[in-house]
């Protein structure tokens, strides 16, 4: 709730600090003082566009302070701006320099305009004449109605949003395929044919390295074949008497008789043994290698053959053969994708089904919403006809939204026609004035003049004050137009409504201002060359002067004075009938 005002240079009020308490606040003075510079001021607070007519030449600044739940919605936005909360305590800064941009502040932090026009709504709610014009909004009517239908209509929203979001997500997908069918068609057709020329030479990881080797040998086979028989006959040629191994075993021989005597001898004795026994497998590797070299003829052709085949690949698919090997793992999996998505008839079997799922989810809350309608419509028109409209009755049309020309609908079963989805639902929700018994329903719009659509709302608001979606409430003019028996009725309802919220009223009715918890008058001074205004709370018997002056311009009048007391007493009487009738034990 809000518990005070500062305003500096708005307008004409110099400087106001008005505090604020909770219940029914009424706000009244002379006309021209300045009474809907308070409401001015909550809604520069609260984001507003600053009005050039409200500055003064020099700096204008307005200052609100709020008490806000330290774990609601408001307190976390501001969290996350960086803006620091002490026990819930929220203290807004609007400054207004005379030339050059407004500035925002929260608790000490500058804040964009932005950021309080987004928290505004769990702040605030004003009921103004230009309010009122969102009441002829169908959006802002389903809004109302949903907002009545708790939880219930809330349950039916969220089912049915699920189901819109997967309706969406698929035609997503659906129309991409179609638009992007022939551009997909023509990409799986290449890598098909691409990945057949893969698969038709088979490329093994490593392969293209081992056949660079065996090509390097085959090209220098009589150089090989050469060299390594040379080596053969060195180790053990035909002449026993010149070969390796020979020469070997004769200085082994040599040393055998004497390897006992010297330590020494008796390991050049023992290494010569080993190494006669590797000269003898060194002699058995390479005549197994000279075998090997006698190739096949062709052998280097068909190597160079297969090489050329790689080669081919690597050139299109990369540098080696496991990068081709790569690129074809890729390519496959980007034609398993291509397949499925050009399964349109697949693709439109799944939107078909959710577009079913959709629309069981559209009826279950149109259904919801009608329910909630019967009920909304009773207790409001009951509330109408307490605010001098006694014969007017509330009526809410639900009707299907057509879909626009040239565009396909979705079918819902037992409709004729297909209706048009959106994230809301297929309902357009319309509130219907009845403003006399036998008269055609018409949308309140054109059937409620501008002081009645104030009661209309004051109607809305009592009714969804269970449900308040602010804590504040602030209502200018809803008194228009009206006065006697309907005044208090007026009067009882707005601190009806005080009761569970705190509202703001700016009245120039004394039948409604009786009833405040706190009363604030407006006033304007003037010493001949500036006139300015201050803001002042009232005692009791400043209250009966100022309802005195509302009835007959007097404040000095006893018969005024005397209508005054007895309009608050009446008040005081109505407060103690609630506060008992609330208090009672229920049978």
């Amino acid at each position: 709730m809000i518990e005070f005002l500062k305003l500096h240079r708005l307008g004409i009020i110099d400087d106001a600090h008005i505090e604020l308490g909770p219940g029914l606040t009424v706000i009244t003075g002379e006309t021209g003082a300045g009474k809907t510079m308070v409401l001015s001021a909550l809604r520069l607070l609260l984001g507003g566009k600053s009005d050039q007519g409200l500055a003064a030449s020099k700096e204008t600044s307005v200052q609100g302070g709020w008490l806000i739940d330290p774990t609601g919605p408001v307190a976390t936005q501001l969290a996350q701006a960086g803006v620091e909360l002490l026990d819930g305590e929220f203290l807004l800064t609007r400054t207004m320099p005379s030339e050059g941009r407004s500035r925002c502040s929260a608790n000490g932090t500058i804040v964009p305009q932005a950021l309080v026009a987004a928290c505004s709504e769990d702040l605030i709610a004003v009921h103004g004449q230009s309010d009122q014009t969102l009441l002829r909004r169908s959006s802002k009517q389903r809004d109302v109605l949903d907002r009545f239908g708790g939880a219930a209509i809330a349950s039916a929203r969220d089912a049915y949003f699920a189901a819109y979001a997967e309706v969406t997500a698929l035609d997503e997908i659906y129309q991409s395929a179609v638009s992007s069918q022939a551009e997909q068609a023509a990409e799986l057709t290449s890598l098909r044919e691409q990945l057949e020329q893969i698969e038709a030479v088979s490329p093994v990881a490593g392969e293209d390295d081992a056949l660079a080797e065996t090509a390097l040998c085959l090209g220098n086979l009589s150089q090989l074949q050469a060299a390594a028989a040379s080596a053969s006959q060195a180790i053990a040629g035909e002449d026993d008497e010149s070969n390796a191994v020979t020469a070997v075993h004769s200085a082994n021989k040599a040393l055998e008789g004497v390897a006992e005597i010297d330590p020494a001898l008796k390991d050049i004795y023992g290494q010569l043994r080993e190494v006669a026994l590797v000269l003898n497998e060194v002699g058995v590797d390479l005549s197994r290698y000279l075998a090997d070299l006698d190739a096949d003829p062709g052998e280097l052709e068909r190597i160079q053959s297969r090489r050329a085949e790689l080669t081919s690949l690597t050139r299109r698919y990369g540098s080696t053969v496991q990068d081709v090997i790569t690129w074809s793992q890729q390519a496959a999996a980007r034609v398993e994708v291509l397949e499925q998505a050009s399964n349109l008839v697949e693709l439109a079997a799944k939107r078909d089904k959710a577009r079913a799922k959709l629309a069981t989810a559209a009826t279950a809350l149109t259904a919801e919403r009608k329910r909630a309608g019967r009920e909304f419509c009773v207790r409001v028109t009951t509330e109408l006809q307490g605010l001098a409209m006694p014969h007017s009755q509330l009526g809410i049309a639900i009707r299907h939204r057509q879909p626009p020309a040239g565009q396909d609908g979705l079918p819902i079963a037992g409709l004729e026609s297909p209706v048009a989805f959106g994230a809301s639902g297929v309902d357009e929700v319309e509130f219907l004035l009845l403003a006399h018994e036998g008269a055609t329903p018409a949308p309140i719009g054109k059937a409620a003049s501008g002081g009645e659509l104030s009661r209309i709302m004051l109607a809305l608001e009592v009714v969804l004050s269970e449900s308040a979606s602010a804590p504040t409430f602030v209502f200018d003019e809803v008194d228009a137009g009206v006065g006697g028996k309907a005044a208090v009725e007026i009067g009882r309802r707005l601190a009806q409504l005080g009761k569970s919220s705190q509202v703001l009223v700016v009245t120039h009715l004394p039948q409604v201002a009786a009833f405040a918890d706190h009363h604030l008058v407006v006033s304007k001074q003037s010493d001949g060359r500036v006139t300015s205004s201050g803001v002042e709370s009232l005692d009791d018997s400043a209250r009966v002067r100022e309802l005195a002056r509302m009835l007959a311009g007097q404040e000095e009048s006893a018969h005024a004075a005397a209508h005054a007391q007895e309009l608050l007493d009446l008040a005081s009487l109505e407060r103690d009938k609630r506060s008992h009738a609330v208090g009672k034990p229920s049978k």
